[in-house]
């Protein structure tokens, strides 16, 4: 996944920040509660603050290690604090995270997949993403409103057209993309209405189509995946 040039300033500034003082109090900048939390350019992480997580990697010796612990959005890591060092965890060497606030996420290769659902036949996953397209938009929007250049008397003149109003990328809220998973008879895959229909009682076809017909059901939005996965999938 590709990484941006204002994250990359930021973590920088974060590791020498985080080394040189206390993690319990860094916290990003903004008003956000912990409900409504949005990761922001300065501060691109799944959570407010960094947390106590059990994190288990391994596969076949499995080890648990307890530490504060954060999921950088953008680059789909682990930052986790060990010795009084911020180290960095890639997505395919962790198995599992689950922080003290409950929240569980599993690794899927590249990018790790929040447990929103489980019961005895499978999961509903969840994949938090930076949307890269929207993200490339907003930046080409404020360059565009940023200057202009016209004919003057002595030359060229570049007018700078910045509105006041518009804050430094970094604490802007990133644009973020949320991508469902269903791990279900050990097979793993992406909440599509195609993909659902290849996965669900053959019998049931006619039935999933109406469904999503009849009400409001779509496959982004977390409200209906479960509805898709209780009545299909649970009640198979």
């Amino acid at each position: 996944m590709k990484y941006f040039a204002f994250v990359f300033s930021f973590i920088c500034l974060l590791s020498i920040g985080m080394l040189n003082s206390n993690i319990h109090a860094q916290e990003p900048h903004g008003n956000a509660s912990k409900t409504d939390w949005i990761p922001t350019g300065e501060w691109p992480f799944i959570n407010k603050k960094f947390l106590p997580a059990t994190v288990i990697t391994g596969y076949i010796h499995k080890k648990k290690t307890i530490c504060l612990c954060n999921i950088h959005v953008g680059k789909q890591t682990l930052y986790y604090v060990m010795n009084d060092s911020l180290m960095e965890a890639n997505s395919y060497n962790v198995n599992y995270v689950e922080f003290n606030n409950g929240d569980k996420y599993q690794s899927l290769g590249n990018v790790f997949a929040k447990i929103i659902q489980e019961d005895s036949i499978g999961k509903v996953l969840m994949v938090r993403l930076v949307d890269e397209s929207k993200l490339r938009k907003n930046f080409n929007d404020i360059s565009a409103a940023g200057s202009l250049t016209i004919d003057g008397d002595f030359g060229e003149i570049a007018l700078d057209l910045m509105p006041a109003y518009i804050h430094n990328p970094e604490e802007e809220p990133l644009p973020i993309i949320d991508k469902f998973f269903f791990n279900y008879n050990m097979n793993i895959f992406e909440v599509t209405y195609k993909n659902v229909l290849n996965h669900i009682n053959q019998n049931r076809k006619k039935e999933f189509k109406a469904f999503t017909r009849s009400a409001e059901i779509l496959t982004h939005n977390e409200s209906s995946v479960r509805k898709i996965w209780d009545n299909f999938f649970v009640k198979y």
